[in-house]
């Protein structure tokens, strides 16, 4: 068998494997499509939003945080301080590993070793500044609480159901080693 242009085999064997690629072409970008379409509405979703304060708000609610402390579920970990109100039907979960403010004498002690001298929370073992206080929102704009944390640290909220938000906190690290 002589392989030319002139040839009806060599023809038809060329002729359907460019049929071939171009149905290939067209199943890859349908593939693409579909993942891209994927990842958009996967990641479009259920986040809550951290809204940053004004510097004069966040001292304002920075102290009724301290002074109301009973009135709100508190937890700790490293260099993150969270506060879910006791008072509504929302709640705010964590980690299993962080720690929770049960009375006023563990209020106090956390208090003493992370508070500066102006009045600030900052906790000893962070080693970058404080974000301040900032709230967390729903995608439907409703007022989940609020979390204090390290300024370069990661913090997402997502929904976990109607009345319910996941906090995920990602502290950062710099420099050399694991």
């Amino acid at each position: 068998m002589i392989l030319s242009l002139n040839n009806p085999a060599f023809l038809n064997h060329w002729g359907f494997m460019y049929q071939r690629k171009k149905f290939m072409s067209i199943n890859r970008l349908a593939g693409i499509v579909v993942v891209i379409f994927a990842l958009i509405m996967g990641c479009s979703g259920n986040f809550g939003k951290l809204k940053t304060q004004s510097a004069n708000d966040s001292k304002t609610t920075q102290q009724e945080l301290i002074d109301k402390w009973s009135d709100y579920d508190i937890w700790f970990k490293s260099a993150v301080i969270v506060f879910d109100p006791k008072n509504d039907d929302k709640k705010l979960l964590v980690g299993s590993n962080w720690g929770t403010v049960r009375d006023q004498e563990t209020w106090a002690e956390i208090l003493k070793a992370n508070t500066t001298s102006n009045g600030d929370i900052s906790p000893m073992w962070a080693n970058y500044s404080m974000t301040g206080v900032r709230e967390i929102w729903s995608p439907d704009n409703q007022l989940y609480g609020y979390v204090m944390h390290q300024i370069p640290d990661g913090v997402s909220v997502v929904v976990v159901d109607e009345n319910t938000m996941r906090l995920y906190y990602h502290r950062a690290r710099f420099g050399a080693g694991p």
